[in-house]
């Protein structure tokens, strides 16, 4: 496994970060949301509300970040740079954000206008990435480094599985933009946008950055090797047969058994290493991990609930583990690792010192902050205590009961604004650096080129 980063092949900070800057302003516009609507956001899966919450999350907040981060972590770990990077990250930004919005719009107001809109905004936003992307992935197949092979399989997997997740998404909406009947695929949509595209990409994130930044050991090498090769399989398989009539029951749910399998022995490795990790101290970006974890291994026996039980309730149980407390915990997480790297990483390079001189390279050494200075951890674990209640908060009402549906948009307002605070406070001071260190009297500072 490559468990060294290439950091001189980082892209610009303007590639990644308006990505990961919706994920707050995504998770404030769901929270006032839900703080709107109240206990009927909980009531029911098919209620408008609930749709439009869905997508704030699923394309807000979580696609968002994970194309961002996708872009990044291809070019550092695979030596797969996405060209050009700065062209395709805007645009697709912009698309994405607006193609959210007029969807989430459109559930609202049940307005075919703006679902034919988000048709067209989501469509070019997607086409454009996985198109980038793809031709990326295949012009440097031969230069990608040694050991990144446990990466680009389940990235690879989750691309597929994106595609397909949008492609279903895309003719549904625009179905109902178009008065025309609504088909049956539902189910194949969410199972291979959350899944196939969200938990793939997750597995093949975890083998690579947990490792690296949680010094964890590594994962065994059956799991990195069959596991991603695994799950796309039975998601194929449970596809054929969600579409099959006739076939035994039996046939579906071993399948559901064994994809459920598949994916509580990468969960419970991860607990297992991230329990037993070499780093002492449990940061930010470890609790949201574990949060993220444990809401994970819990969707199996909300699976089994929903598959079994009598309870209306239980998809919407299923659905906000897995997104809320599964997926955005992970995501919000690995924001606290990743933006105050790269903002670090960018100050430095904005550095130009000729003939490596000591006495200039302490000049600058005191007014370039360590990393941890950009996000401090004790408002990172304000923002964890604040998500964790959110999650609970967000589960109780699934389950029906009221006071927690009264306070669950609130607290996700709360928690967006602790995370924009957090993120803002942090490109003020990589600004407040460059401005000091354009202002130092050093003769090559005209050298310097612009990284933002």
């Amino acid at each position: 496994m490559q468990r060294a980063l290439d950091f001189d092949k980082t892209p610009a900070l303007g590639v990644p970060l308006p990505f990961f800057l919706n994920v707050p302003l995504f998770g404030a516009l769901a929270g006032v949301l839900a703080t709107w609507v109240g206990p009927q956001a909980f009531a029911s899966r098919w209620d408008a509300a609930t749709l439009a919450l869905t997508h704030l999350w699923t394309l807000g907040i979580l696609g968002s970040a994970m194309l961002g981060a996708l872009i990044q972590i291809l070019a550092v770990a695979c030596n797969v740079p996405v060209t050009p990077a700065r062209a395709v990250a805007n645009s697709a930004h912009a698309l994405l954000t607006l193609g959210t919005l007029a969807l989430a719009a459109g559930f609202l107001w049940w307005s075919p206008t703006a679902w034919l809109t988000a048709v067209g905004l989501l469509g070019l936003a997607f086409a454009l990435y996985l198109a980038a992307v793809g031709r990326a992935l295949w012009r440097h197949r031969k230069q990608v480094y040694k050991g990144a092979r446990e990466i680009l399989v389940p990235v690879r997997g989750a691309l597929a599985a994106l595609a397909l997740a949008v492609l279903i998404g895309l003719i549904m909406a625009g179905a109902l933009g178009l008065g025309l009947g609504l088909p049956d695929w539902v189910g194949s949509h969410i199972l291979w946008g959350l899944l196939g595209w969200g938990g793939l990409l997750l597995m093949g994130m975890s083998f690579q950055l947990l490792p690296i930044f949680q010094m964890i050991e590594l994962y065994p090498k059956p799991l990195t090797r069959w596991l991603p090769l695994l799950i796309p399989a039975l998601l194929l398989a449970w596809s054929a047969l969600d579409a099959s009539t006739g076939l035994p029951h039996l046939m579906r749910e071993t399948v559901e058994l064994l994809l459920t399998g598949a994916y509580v022995t990468w969960i419970g490795t991860s607990l297992q290493r991230l329990w037993t990790r070499k780093r002492p101290t449990a940061e930010p970006t470890t609790l949201f991990w574990f949060t993220g974890l444990i809401c994970l291994l819990a969707c199996a026996p909300a699976w089994v609930w929903l598959r079994h039980g009598q309870s209306t309730q239980a998809a919407m149980v299923l659905g906000i583990l897995l997104i809320v407390g599964g997926l955005g915990s992970v995501v919000h997480g690995m924001l606290y690792k990743i933006v105050p790297f790269l903002l670090w990483k960018h100050a430095q390079d904005a550095i130009v010192i000729p003939d490596r001189d000591p006495a200039q390279v302490r000049v600058y050494l005191k007014v370039l902050p360590k990393m941890a200075a950009y996000i401090p951890e004790r408002p990172a674990q304000t923002q964890w205590v604040i998500y964790v209640l959110m999650v609970v908060s967000w589960v109780l009402a699934a389950t029906g009961w009221r006071p927690a549906a009264t306070i669950a948009g609130p607290l996700l307002v709360l928690s967006a604004a602790l995370q924009a605070w957090n993120l803002a406070r942090a490109l003020m001071l990589y600004r407040k650096t460059l401005r000091a260190m354009a202002a130092l009297p050093i003769a090559a500072a005209g050298g310097r080129r612009d990284v933002s």
